[in-house]
């Protein structure tokens, strides 16, 4: 009950104030009519804080919010950050003054000149802690301080405008302060500090602990493709002379030719010329004329049954025939009776169906992992329960400027001619298993914007953030590059709410100018674990 004394005299003190007016303020001091309140000052906070650090082992409630436990109000609301609900918990006194100032800082930063100068004052403390060091100025988010830029902007996770801040140039590096801008961005991030949490809310966070260790990362690439004709067994038929169709023999696109079928048969001038003059040589009998005026007619595509009739019958053929150049079906046709026709024009295009070709596209991240003669697998909704063997036939050398994906053709056998143009397909790629890298589970990797980063466990209970550079993902692991050495524990399930408490652990450290973060942080941490443990014992 004692810890509830003082707000319940500041309570009181509020209600004596409206009843009895202004004038009550100037006085500092109240009497109630039992005569069990007297002395109470206008500042309700420094009296309740002053009750709580004389009351040894007692603890005050406050309401802080679970994401962003720098939040500290003593009535239930909402946070201004997150817009969570503040939740209920027993602070020791011995810190409640501690913890207030630290959850009300900004807002009393913004509303009071005199608070604003405290800290412009602690920015300076912490320029002169250097040991005379040169500064390098730079510009970092209040609520992650991990984004740090050379130049004002907003914060590219909250949106917060960046504030100013020194950092010592021994922190930054020399080469940090000459290089390129990217670079000191990079060099000019903090660390990060390590976290102690207490083994039963480690628990009750369901934190999941895998090893980071070498395994041979197998990318099997799943994407959709359509089925297409086999373009070099396409053939085009054309006209060697101009001409007129007297008359067609396939009218009808998708047709069965065989090699040698007559598909139409047209008048051309150019060949009746032609024919002419090879008579004229035959009734000669020159020879030499012969062989030259037969060369013509077959440059001019007349079939030698044609010409061997001309020889028999030594008469005139006013039509000539065009022939089927190979076996397939009618993929296209573009002539109908009574048109005139001209060497430029694709008169039918022929396609054969024992092949056929399958185009993919393969994400811009998994272009590596492609190469020509790979293995392919594909299933088609129109045949279920069958699987078809091809392989990578070609890899187009260009991405596509609009999906931003690479372009595979992949070929695929088809005798019995069950695949079909332009039927959907489901691909499956699978890669050449290589060399066994450092891995971890893809759902330890933490994304930044500033890199991406892992969990590691470095004791009991004790945990820390550790920037990595990652490579190819496959099979729910992901290859880390450098940062982790092989046996490190890291952070598979929970790691979020523990980079969290080190994020903010780091911008109180940078706030206060505090040298030793690590140790800070990991104990304020444990303290507020055994105080969640124990916010529901009186």
């Amino acid at each position: 009950m004692n810890r509830h004394n003082p707000l319940l005299r500041i309570g009181l003190l509020a209600m004596t104030i409206l009843l009895t007016g202004p004038n009550l303020v100037g006085t500092g001091a109240v009497a109630a009519d039992n005569g069990n309140i007297s002395d109470i000052t206008d500042n309700g906070d420094h009296a309740g804080h002053a009750h709580a650090q004389s009351s040894g082992d007692d603890t005050v409630t406050r309401y802080t919010c679970p994401m962003h436990p720098q939040i500290v109000e003593e009535e239930p609301g909402s946070c201004p950050i997150c817009g969570m609900d503040l939740v209920k918990k027993e602070f020791p006194a011995q810190q409640d003054d501690e913890t207030a100032q630290a959850g009300t800082g900004e807002t009393e930063q913004a509303g009071n000149g005199e608070s604003g100068a405290d800290t412009h004052a602690g920015h300076e403390a912490m320029a002169n802690a250097a040991g005379g060091d040169e500064t390098v100025t730079r510009y970092t988010c209040p609520m992650h301080p991990q984004i740090v830029e050379e130049e004002p902007g907003s914060c590219p996770i909250c949106g917060m405008d960046l504030v100013e801040k020194e950092y010592p140039a021994s922190d930054v590096g020399a080469e940090n302060a000459q290089g390129s801008e990217a670079d000191r961005s990079r060099s000019a991030a903090p660390s990060f500090p390590a976290v102690s949490v207490d083994p039963l809310t480690v628990q009750h966070m369901n934190i999941v602990i895998e090893q980071a260790q070498k395994r041979a990362l197998t990318e099997t690439i799943r994407t959709v493709g359509t089925v297409g004709y086999d373009e070099d067994l396409l053939a085009h038929v054309h006209p060697r002379a101009k001409g007129w169709v007297e008359r067609l023999a396939v009218a009808s696109v998708g047709a069965r030719v065989e090699k040698g079928d007559v598909l139409l048969e047209f008048y051309s001038p150019d060949i009746v010329s032609a024919q002419q003059d090879y008579l004229v040589a035959l009734r000669r009998g020159m020879s030499d004329l012969v062989e030259s005026t037969r060369a013509r007619l077959e440059l001019l595509d007349v079939p030698d049954s044609v010409i061997d009739t001309l020889r028999k019958q030594r008469k005139l053929q006013r039509t000539i025939p065009i022939l089927a150049p190979q076996d397939g079906y009618v993929a296209e046709i573009n002539l109908r009776e009574g048109m005139y026709i001209e060497p430029g024009l694709d008169l039918y295009t022929i396609a054969r169906r024992d092949r056929v070709w399958v185009n993919v596209d393969v994400l811009e991240r998994r272009m590596q992992a492609v190469n020509d003669g790979q293995r392919a697998s594909m299933r088609v909704d129109g045949i279920p329960g069958r699987t078809f063997e091809g392989r990578v036939d070609f890899v187009y050398p260009e991405l596509d400027p609009q999906s931003r994906t690479l372009r595979v053709r992949l070929a695929f056998d088809n005798e019995d001619g069950q695949l079909r143009p332009n039927q959907f397909a489901e691909v499956t790629l699978r890669p050449a298993q290589g060399a066994p890298v450092l891995a971890v589970p893809s759902t330890a990797i933490i994304p930044a914007p500033g890199g991406a980063r892992v969990v590691v466990r470095t004791g009991e209970g004790r945990f820390r953030p550790v920037a990595v550079e990652t490579g190819v993902e496959a099979g729910g692991y992901t290859e880390i590059v450098a940062g982790l050495e092989p046996g490190e524990q890291v952070v598979a399930s929970g790691q979020f709410l523990i980079d969290s408490e080190s994020s903010v652990q780091a911008a109180f450290s940078r706030l206060s100018g505090s040298g030793d973060s690590a140790s800070s942080s990991g104990q304020s941490s444990q303290q507020r674990s055994g105080q969640a443990g124990s916010g529901h014992q009186h």
